[in-house]
């Protein structure tokens, strides 16, 4: 029998993790009875290319996890090929399945049935019942949804894993993926936390993997010459004990792998502090899902730890100067207003977060959120990945602008080249982030991608309206960068020629005969460059600011 998983992701560095988590449970002697092949893609890939490669191997059985960026693409994919192909076996698995799936049945009659739940501890028999036997017995395990030849709905519940720590590890299956940019594990499953926004607590108990299991895998992974694993844990740091004992681990790894983390920045005691401070330098990611700084706003989305240790622990990381720490807000919780997402973000810059990003609450299936959307006026799309439209407290045209909002984030302050300088100017008006969102709706100026030579003439051009101030500091990131001197910004830099500019030269050097000198002279402020002539980067070798 000929199984085919369908593996689409975002993009091409991301690998789904459900086959190898999925295969690894079954024995070698089960694991032959099919014959396996792996369709990959993103959900940029040509359809049609995809679809030949499928029609080609001919399945009799079709899996995929399906989720909220891959939904549309594979039942777009799968919807042609089983028009071609109607006899082959067509079974979805992953997040999108949580809730009741009766009308996603009867509205996708291509679709065979939908698992719900975690799978790894069914899949085994479901695979069993599916190779071996020539009935319909498969779709009476635990976590299958179907619609049988009648049309009448049969809904098999929830698979829940329920001992995490006896499954076979994914890196042990022939088709986990070793040759992506990094990998991913998880070490626990499950949440203290219960966001009514997400699925991962759901009233479900945290497993955990033992530190020297953990270990192993590292070793393993390490052997594979993997610079980069990043932990799944949806809060690295819920138990700190053990988080502190898995960052003394991680220690260990230095000079070979770095580690993404999430953490919650309002539970850091004093153990994990100091396994941070003696961490080295780089070797950690930190990611915080911070989601809101009002109180009021993560009471009622049953998220734990207030807002003040929040910023306490943001503080402490950023003391460090060790790691980069990102940091996540959602737009369109209930009660978070269109002016609390603004003084959030101002307050995270004043911290010194190193990154920032707004994104839209998406209404996930599966979530109390979403049950119970109406009570806070909240209006989704219908459609993946069901972003809020408006609520009771922010309206369409506010998300509108928070999403143009994170896209001006993602391109001056998320951006090495850029951020120190977007700082300095954003701590030079307090209006500047509303007025410069406006410039940038009102203008259309990100309805195209920006080179890096053109953001720094948009900002530029801003500047000179509206915060001439900021000119020299745009001028002098543009020269520091290597960019042209003969294009925006840089055309400000005025050369220095020896005998001939009346200014003195604080970098002047007789002994450097193949220097080139520039200056900047705005507002008062003064900054010096010298250029080697043999230097082809096109970056000073040296500078001076006054």
């Amino acid at each position: 029998m000929r199984l085919l998983w369908i593996d689409i992701n975002a993009s091409y560095s991301h690998s789904s993790l459900a086959l190898p988590a999925l295969h690894s449970q079954l024995t070698e002697e089960q694991s032959k009875l099919a014959e396996w092949r792996v369709a990959s893609g993103t959900i940029n890939s040509d359809p049609a290319s995809l679809l030949l490669e499928i029609a080609e191997f001919n399945p009799d059985i079709i899996l995929s996890t399906v989720w909220l960026f891959n939904h549309i693409f594979v039942l777009n994919l799968l919807s042609k090929f089983k028009k071609l192909h109607p006899d082959s076996v067509v079974i979805l698995g992953g997040p999108e399945f949580l809730e009741d799936n009766h009308n996603f049945l009867c509205t996708n009659k291509f679709i065979d049935a939908v698992f719900r739940g975690e799978g790894e501890e069914v899949f085994p028999a479901l695979f069993d019942s599916i190779i071996c036997n020539c009935n319909d017995s498969w779709k009476s395990i635990c976590g299958v949804c179907s619609l049988d030849s009648s049309g009448v709905y049969h809904d098999n519940g929830e698979a829940v894993v329920k001992d995490f720590t006896k499954l076979n590890i994914p890196e042990i299956s022939v088709f986990f993926n070793w040759e992506k940019p990094f990998v991913q594990i998880e070490t626990s499953r499950g949440c203290f936390n219960n966001c009514s926004f997400c699925v991962s607590g759901r009233n479900r108990r945290v497993q955990n993997i033992s530190p020297d299991d953990i270990k192993e895998r590292l070793d393993f992974i390490r052997s594979k010459g993997i610079k980069e694993v990043r932990v799944l844990d949806r809060t690295f740091n819920a138990n700190p004990k053990r988080a502190a004992d898995l960052l003394e681990i991680f220690a260990r790894y230095h000079g070979s792998i770095t580690f993404h983390l999430e953490i919650h920045p309002a539970f850091l005691v004093d153990e994990f502090k100091e396994k941070l401070r003696n961490m080295p330098a780089g070797r950690l990611h930190l990611e915080a899902g911070l989601q809101s700084l009002d109180n009021k706003v993560l009471k009622v989305c049953k998220r734990a730890g207030s807002s003040e240790k929040s910023i306490d622990g943001i503080k402490y990381i950023v003391s460090l100067q060790k790691f980069e720490l990102h940091i996540d807000l959602i737009a369109g919780l209930p009660l978070y207003t269109y002016s609390q997402v603004i003084k959030d973000i101002k307050s995270l810059i004043s911290v010194g977060a190193d990154e920032i990003q707004v994104e839209l609450l998406k209404l996930l299936p599966g979530t109390e959120l979403r049950e119970k959307s109406d009570d806070w006026g909240i209006v989704y799309s219908s459609f993946p990945p069901y972003e809020v439209l408006r609520t009771d407290v922010i309206s369409q045209l506010e998300l509108y602008k928070i999403s143009v909002l994170s896209k001006v984030f993602d391109i001056w302050y998320n951006n090495n080249i850029w951020k120190k300088t977007f700082s300095y100017i954003i701590s030079l008006n307090d209006d500047f982030i509303e007025v410069f969102l406006e410039y940038i709706i009102n203008n259309q100026l990100l309805v195209n991608p920006l080179s890096l030579e053109n953001k720094g003439i948009l900002l530029l051009g801003f500047c000179f309206k509206h915060l001439k101030d900021a000119v020299p500091d745009i001028a002098a990131t543009w020269i520091e960068a290597g960019l042209s001197l003969k294009k925006g910004p840089g055309k400000l830099a005025k050369q220095w020629i020896r005998g001939v500019s009346d200014k003195d030269n604080p970098l002047f050097d007789e002994a450097h005969r193949f220097f080139n000198y520039y200056y900047i002279e705005e507002e008062g402020r003064e900054f010096w460059y010298a250029f080697d002539k043999r230097d082809k980067k096109g970056k000073p070798v040296k500078l001076y600011k006054a």
